[in-house]
């Protein structure tokens, strides 16, 4: 599945003290932990037991995690990227569920099971990931040959992954685009479990950080937290870490674990691999970087910068982002241009549409505005399942299709909210001729409409006030209505519960019952059952010790 990327807070935070953490050297210290594999002995089973966190293992299972376990580990792979919900169906390896076991996920069903048995004091990788790193200590930190050594041990892991997934490439020899190959050493059980060891042991920690404290984004091997160094000493006891560390003593001789990339006072997050720097940290004398963290998300600054400015710059888009902001890239020239065109190798400058906005990866959980930023602010918690995301992500699509869209205030917010809970609220049917903005509203005037003209939903056969009074309560009552709309009601179709349960149709029928006390509202309203409303409000005080 690669790496867990998420953003699990939007806009700016809060000022205190982050630390951006990663693992020292993730993809080869779990490499190491591969014992030669005994191909022939290779079994399939549904004993979840057998599943421990070394185990060469995979499974597809069905999941459920407690409600209150904030970072679930199970990855559920989407048509947008992987996501982690409370429950649903994952493609996994033994370390993730050893995990989601240790976090009382209930498995309800393991529906295949592979093991394939290994001989741990014999390691596939270990003696040639323990002769790179030994290679590279003999250089200077961030040297061209530390640096070689690095990328050595690190591509190894790429190799085992290679060609696994579909991706086309140039052949510089045939001339022409082909899919990637497998390489010599691609081998799916080996490339499935080092990323699953990382995802485990980042879900380990992440979960085991204390209440009062979050995770603001997590990247592959590495998080963004506010928890203290002792509340990670805490959080850095458990299974997985221990083997980590034995992992790293026998490549290294030291048990090391995390290290501290960056430390800063206050963050900027908008989506996966998007975070910026509103508050820097101190200056570290040795490295003038350690102070930002700056991770782009695939904007291209205009010009080689240093990390300060490059920071102000992406703050600034953020801030100041518009729905039709482009913003300019430059891109080399590609080897097939070089091969069959004879061209230079130069830089070309493009134009594309700036994208800063939420990927809906987890659900909003409080919203409010930031007084300092006038910006939209939420933290999050995972979705519930899978359908609930792909909802979502499908409801974004609807509202943007006609235009990009900026979630930068709160009635921004709030507008999407009515849009997306208008659409989850009807079957799909009847969306087709719901307006985008007020929809939930315009579909509730014209079923009163047609109630009203036709004596349905409580109202008697024939009407008691005229069209124009009938108007004017409408509008009295928060559903704006012209004179002339009730006689529109008169040759139109009654469909019941076509109009969906929203707050703002909820409202206006209580108002309106006041006038109509015979009106039935369950003859109108949808019966399907919204599975969420994203909330429109909330606090952040679990985490903010300080207003801003």
């Amino acid at each position: 599945h690669g790496g867990r990327n998420e953003q699990f807070w939007f806009g700016p935070g809060f000022k205190d003290q982050w630390t951006d953490y990663d693992l020292s050297s993730a993809y080869p210290t779990a490499m190491n932990l591969i014992g030669f594999p005994k191909w022939r002995d290779v079994f399939v089973t549904h004993d979840i037991d057998k599943f421990l966190p070394t185990t060469l293992g995979f499974v597809c299972v069905d999941f459920k995690f407690p409600d209150h376990v904030r970072y679930p580990c199970l990855p559920v792979r989407t048509q947008n990227g992987l996501i982690f919900p409370l429950q649903g169906r994952s493609m996994c390896s033994a370390p993730e569920l050893y995990v989601a076991r240790k976090l009382g996920a209930e498995i309800l069903n393991i529906r295949h099971g592979v093991i394939v048995p290994s001989n741990p004091d014999q390691r596939v990788f270990g003696s040639f990931i323990a002769d790179c790193i030994r290679k590279r200590g003999e250089y200077p930190k961030k040297s061209i040959d530390a640096l070689f050594w690095k990328e050595l041990s690190n591509s190894t892991y790429g190799k085992t992954a290679q060609g696994l997934r579909e991706k086309r490439v140039f052949n510089l020899k045939k001339r022409e685009t082909e899919q990637l190959p497998p390489s010599k050493i691609t081998n799916a059980y080996y490339a499935s479990f080092i990323t699953s060891f990382v995802r485990a042991i980042l879900g380990e920690i992440m979960n085991s950080i204390p209440e009062d404290k979050m995770v603001f984004s997590c990247t592959t091997d590495g998080f963004l937290t506010n928890a203290s160094m002792k509340d990670i000493e805490k959080a850095s006891k458990g299974e997985l870490c221990q083997i980590y560390r034995e992992s790293r003593k026998q490549l290294t001789g030291v048990p090391s674990l995390l290290e501290i990339k960056h430390k800063i006072k206050k963050p900027l997050g908008w989506r996966t691999r998007g975070q910026a720097t509103l508050i820097a940290g101190d200056v570290n004398p040795d490295d003038h970087d350690h102070h930002i963290v700056l991770a782009k998300g695939g904007i291209y600054s205009p010009e080689k910068w240093t990390a300060e400015k490059d920071n102000e710059y992406v703050c600034d888009l953020f801030f100041n982002r518009t729905p039709d902001h482009m913003i300019k890239m430059d891109i080399k020239t590609s080897m097939r241009d070089i091969v069959l065109q004879g061209s230079d190798f130069v830089s070309k400058s493009l134009e594309k549409r700036l994208s800063m906005e939420f990927d809906w990866k987890r659900s909003p959980l409080s919203v409010t505005e930031s007084k300092q930023h006038k910006h939209v602010v939420f933290s999050t918690n995972p979705w519930r399942s899978f359908d609930e995301f792909q909802s979502i992500r499908e409801i974004w699509d609807q509202f943007t299709n006609d235009g990009h869209r900026c979630v930068k205030t709160i009635e921004d917010y709030r507008e999407f909210v009515r849009f997306a809970n208008s659409r989850m609220g009807v079957d799909k049917s009847d969306t087709k001729y719901m307006k985008k903005r007020y929809g939930d509203i315009e579909r509730l005037k014209m079923l009163l409409c047609c109630a009203y003209k036709q004596g349905e939903a409580g109202f008697p056969d024939r009407p008691e006030v005229s069209a124009k009074r009938f108007s004017q309560i409408l509008t009295e009552c928060g559903i704006p209505c012209k004179d002339h709309d009730p006689d529109y009601g008169k040759n139109r179709e009654f469909k019941r519960n076509s109009c969906p349960r929203t707050e703002h149709t909820l409202e206006a029928l209580g108002l309106l019952r006041k006038h109509f006390p015979t009106l039935e509202p369950d003859e109108l309203l949808s019966n399907k059952e919204v599975f969420f409303l994203l909330p429109t409000g909330g606090s952040l005080d679990r985490f903010v010790r300080k207003a801003e």
